[in-house]
């Protein structure tokens, strides 16, 4: 015969054993966050025109470089805007103006997303 009264709370024990490894591995871990920041692949020592993602645009794409403090990864905000973001902008805006001084895209949708005419590369993004 089988102890219900023990036997379930063994699964509270256990259950509360599983949920404590979760926490302590996500403290030490460090759990994404959730506006989907992207790994830091940029560290120091890495060059400006390291690929961190190609994202679709219509019919061409437009990459995400490591960049500096004036384009690229290192210039967007990514406490404000995400990876998905840029991406569904990127593919489907809601506007895009043209600027031709600067001779850049700006694209608003889910974020604003600045790229160069010429290669489509990635400027900055931040909230839309």
């Amino acid at each position: 015969m089988i102890d219900t009264a023990s036997s379930s709370w063994e699964a509270v024990v256990i259950r509360s054993f599983v949920v404590a490894v979760l926490v302590v591995v996500g403290v030490v871990v460090g759990a994404p966050s959730a506006l989907g920041e992207p790994p830091e692949i940029c560290g120091p020592g890495t060059a400006e025109d390291q690929v961190v993602r190609i994202f679709p645009r219509g019919a061409e794409t437009s990459a995400l470089l490591c960049g500096n403090r004036y384009f690229g990864f290192h210039r967007i905000d990514w406490s404000a805007v995400s990876l998905d973001a840029i991406a569904r902008t990127l593919a489907d805006p809601a506007t895009s103006t043209y600027d031709e001084r600067s001779e850049t895209w700006t694209l608003t949708g889910a974020a604003v997303v600045v790229i160069t005419a010429a290669h489509g590369q990635i400027i900055t993004a931040r909230a839309a």
